[in-house]
């Protein structure tokens, strides 16, 4: 009995430990009222060394992303930490890129914006993906909502060139074909550009505006994503 107590123990700290590992960027993220950055509101942080700009503008940004969210699918509910990074390299110690790396935890989200990640398109993009998973809660969007829904949804109020749908080109199997990536070591491997591409077509007949917020609540219910979302897709 006492070696399967101990057992089970080892392997709950092995599985802190690694996935600390793992998650550390979305760990550091806790700590952040702590170290010395600036403090623009409870969940939006400002880098050392952030390139000068005034409070009011990086106001603007956040009001502007979440009114673009709002009037796409109704007000956010989500506080996302944020943190707006002021080069790449600052960035890269945050585990991002020079655009923006979303780190998730159960009870959390983290939003990390890279020098150019600091605009409407990519703050309402990654803040969208918090959204799902505040609607959805953290297990049940481990669970059942594919990388490539939540990638092609997010994209919805991303309004950058090569990723609208009119600029698209794509044939419907390649389309298709996108819904067999359900993970990220699936999605973000070759094509990028083409899968994100096709994810944003993929969700076209999937998302109702009007509904997805409660089409998402569905799936916390515990309802299953093919059996709310796949089914427009016929």
């Amino acid at each position: 009995m006492k070696k399967a107590v101990w057992g089970g123990c080892l392997l709950f700290f092995i599985f802190v430990i690694v996935g600390a590992g793992f998650q550390r960027h979305a760990l550091a993220c806790e700590i952040l009222p702590l170290l010395d950055y600036s403090r623009l509101n409870g969940h939006v942080f400002i880098g050392a060394d952030h390139k000068p700009a005034s409070t009011e503008n990086i106001e603007d940004l956040l009001q502007a992303a979440s009114l673009r969210i709002e009037r796409m699918y109704g007000e956010p509910h989500s506080r996302p930490r944020i943190l707006i990074a002021g080069s790449v390299e600052a960035a890269e110690r945050w585990g991002a890129n020079d655009t923006a790396t979303m780190h998730r935890l159960p009870w959390r989200t983290c939003i990390i914006l890279g020098p150019e990640g600091e605009n409407i398109d990519v703050l309402a993009h990654e803040w969208l993906h918090a959204e799902i998973q505040q609607r959805v809660g953290f297990w049940r969007f481990l669970r059942e909502m594919p990388v490539w829904f939540d990638e092609g949804a997010a994209l919805t109020v991303d309004y950058r060139e090569p990723l609208l749908p009119e600029n698209i080109a794509l044939s419907d199997e390649e389309v298709s074909q996108v819904r067999s990536l359900v993970s990220g070591a699936d999605f973000f491997s070759d094509n990028v550009l083409e899968n994100y591409q096709a994810a944003r077509l993929a969700v076209i007949p999937l998302i109702n505006a009007n509904t997805f917020y409660a089409d998402l609540e569905r799936i916390a219910a515990g309802e299953n994503f093919s059996d709310v979302f796949s089914a427009r897709s016929n």
